[in-house]
């Protein structure tokens, strides 16, 4: 089994963030060279324009007569429902992390359930399955590195090869919770399993919280350049919160869909909501992937490109009459080669096309991207890369649409760092 090290002492933050201010700016001495409108290739916001992408639009309803999720800072409890840990720990209740999910689950609780996991590495999947309570994971630590939670597993297997790797020992059993998620992956249909069922860690669970925990697919460099999307933490529910949390794999690393219990993209359906703060996430291609409207905050992303040349941050597949999909803040971006930020993720469901939407802003970028064109063209589609400069007038000032049809909605504003530079065309 591949394995590869790393060390996150630095990712161990513990302090609040605020998520409707948006507009402060890392503690560097330059200021931002960026300015509106930028270039076709690399599209700048105006300060106006920026004011659109704060976490509480990206966190609205669907439904016009619900508030806006504002989400609060994880709390935890003086004493957990649940502990996992090795055998010869005092107070545990399970040595299995998917144990103690199963457990909380068939409580049937209205209340939300609290599993506190000791240092350790726990190999294996983790399903966590849609239900009426909603679940807290967390390291007993503030290293997150102390808790490892992963396998290894490649979108390329076939099924049989899959549901050996995943269940050697009936951890999944009819009549356990987490059983439909994979009774659904080891029926389906296909030379491959794919991405759905990629994943180390997946979660169909609305307010699902995790912290203080290392979620990893270690399939690393044991593979070509091709296509080996190998999923560390995929996420379905809604309202979910990822504190001081390390996301470790290459092509696909934290993957957000819409997905239904039936395991499809669905079009038309609230966006899951996701918020991540302090954390850090490793991959190489694609590595922040779906549909789904996630902030982060005070993140670092990391691009591994010792697997293939050209390394890809984002890959949203956000449709087209949504406006808000992934909001990078106050974060750092961090890769070697010429990387990319981001390109959208052209998939269909229903007759509905994508049109990714992105927002990077308040952030470092440093070297290792491309300045000049830091955008891709579209996956599955290659729609080659638009950006939208807009019109000005005869006094110089300039309008757009946002939301144009005709153009990508990757966007940047206030960057700094050597990758933020705009280059001329």
């Amino acid at each position: 089994m591949n394995r590869f090290s790393f060390s996150r002492g630095a990712v161990a933050l513990a302090f609040t963030v605020a998520l409707t201010a948006c507009s402060s700016t890392p503690p560097e001495d330059k200021p931002s060279t960026q300015v509106a409108p930028g270039t076709q290739a690399r599209p700048i916001l105006t300060a106006g324009e920026a004011q659109n992408f704060v976490a509480a639009r990206y966190f609205a309803s669907m439904n016009p007569n619900e508030a806006p999720w504002t989400p609060e800072a994880i709390r935890l409890p003086e004493q957990p429902d649940f502990i996992v840990g090795p055998e010869d720990s005092s107070g545990v209740t399970h040595h299995s992390i998917q144990a103690a999910v199963d457990a909380a689950i068939s409580k049937h609780s209205s209340q939300r359930q609290y599993i506190a996991i000791l240092p350790g590495d726990y190999e294996g999947t983790l399903y966590i399955p849609a239900a009426s309570s909603s679940v807290t994971l967390y390291g007993t630590t503030s290293n997150p590195a102390d808790v490892k939670i992963g396998l290894t597993l490649d979108s390329e297997i076939d099924a049989v090869t899959w549901r050996k790797t995943v269940n050697p020992s009936g951890k999944y059993m009819p009549g356990k919770p987490s059983w439909y998620m994979f009774d659904n992956c080891q029926n389906h249909k296909g030379a491959s399993v794919g991405i759905m069922c990629s994943a180390a860690v997946w979660s169909q669970n609305n307010g699902l919280q995790l912290q203080n925990l290392t979620i990893q697919n270690t399939l690393g460099d044991s593979v070509d350049a091709g296509n080996h999307q190998a999923v560390a933490l995929r996420s379905d529910g809604d309202k979910v919160q990822l504190n001081n949390v390390n996301i470790l794999g290459r092509q696909n690393t934290f993957f957000v869909t819409n997905s239904d219990v039936q395991n499809r993209f669905l079009s038309g359906k609230q966006q899951p909501r996701t918020l991540v703060t302090n954390s850090y996430i490793e991959g190489d291609v694609d590595v922040v992937a779906g549909r789904g409207a996630v902030v982060f905050e005070n993140t670092e992303f990391r691009l591994v490109n010792s697997r293939t040349q050209e390394g890809v941050v984002f890959a949203p597949a956000t449709e087209p009459n949504l406006y808000f999909g992934f909001l990078a803040v106050n974060s750092r971006f961090k890769a070697s080669g010429d990387a990319l930020l981001g390109r959208s993720w052209d998939i269909e469901t229903a007759g509905v096309a994508a049109n990714g939407q992105v927002v990077i802003r308040d952030s470092m970028i440093f070297e290792g991207f491309n300045q000049a064109h830091p955008w891709g063209d579209a996956l599955n589609s290659q729609r080659p890369f638009a950006g939208n400069t807009g019109a000005k007038d005869e006094q110089g000032n300039f309008s757009r649409d946002l939301n144009a049809a005709g153009a990508n909605r990757l966007w940047e504003y206030n960057n700094r760092g050597t990758g933020s530079t705009v280059v001329a065309e």
